[in-house]
Order: C-alpha cells, then sequence, then structure tokens
C-alpha cells in the first residue's frame, strides 16, 4: 500500500509539472505576441474621402447650395440648419460632435448616433 501512494504522488507531481509548463508554454508568447506592436496595423491609414471632406465642410457651414450639388436628402439638409442652434449647449461650450458619413455611388449620406435615450441598435 505504500508503494502505491509513493508511486501516485510521483504521478500526480509529475502530472503537474507538466500541466504548470504546459500552462507557461502556452500563456508567455501569448502575452508577448498581445503586446508587441503589430506594423501592418500601424502602417494602415486610410485616406480620407474628397466627398466625405466636402460634405463635412458644407454641412457645418449649412451651404444649402453646395450639400445639393452633393446630392444630399432634404432630410439631412434640414439637420445641417438647424445644426448650428444644437452645437452649443447652453452654458456656451461645444458640443462633441459624433457621427458617420458614408458615401455611395457618388452621394454622401450622414449616419447619426443613437441617442442617449433610445437603446435599440
Amino acid at each position: 500500500m505504500r508503494r502505491a501512494r509513493r508511486w501516485f504522488r510521483r504521478i500526480g507531481a509529475v502530472l503537474a509539472t507538466v500541466a504548470i509548463g504546459a500552462m507557461l508554454g502556452y500563456l508567455v508568447p501569448t502575452v508577448i505576441a498581445d503586446y508587441t506592436p503589430k506594423p501592418q496595423v500601424q502602417a494602415a491609414v486610410a485616406a480620407e474621402s474628397p466627398l466625405a471632406r466636402a460634405f463635412i465642410n458644407a454641412y457645418l457651414a449649412d451651404d444649402q447650395l453646395k450639400l445639393g450639388e452633393l446630392g444630399v436628402s432634404d432630410d439631412i439638409k434640414l439637420k445641417a440648419t438647424s445644426f448650428r442652434a444644437n452645437a452649443k449647449q447652453q452654458d456656451g461650450t461645444d458640443v462633441l460632435l459624433s457621427w458617420r458619413i458614408y458615401t455611395s455611388g457618388g452621394t454622401v449620406g450622414l449616419i447619426d448616433p443613437p441617442q442617449p435615450g433610445n437603446t435599440s441598435p
């Protein structure tokens, strides 16, 4: 009975050592790979669309003629008109702007972010 216990302890120690070694052998390279800079990610910089830049400038300036030339829908033109009144808070500080612009087939569109009270995606 003593020999069996001794062998179980030795086998248990060997298995524990192998398990810890396998865990460290997996975790150490994984952590190192996560913290090393990835050059393909750092070098990938998308150029800004000139059409999107023209839309942003016209939207912020409420230039209805330029927005019309860009083929923007009437509801976006209306949003551009009300933008100036809503761009400042009551205390006079600027509001942080957050919206997305998409271009498709030579036209520009605006995607508004969800409102704070709206929980649907």
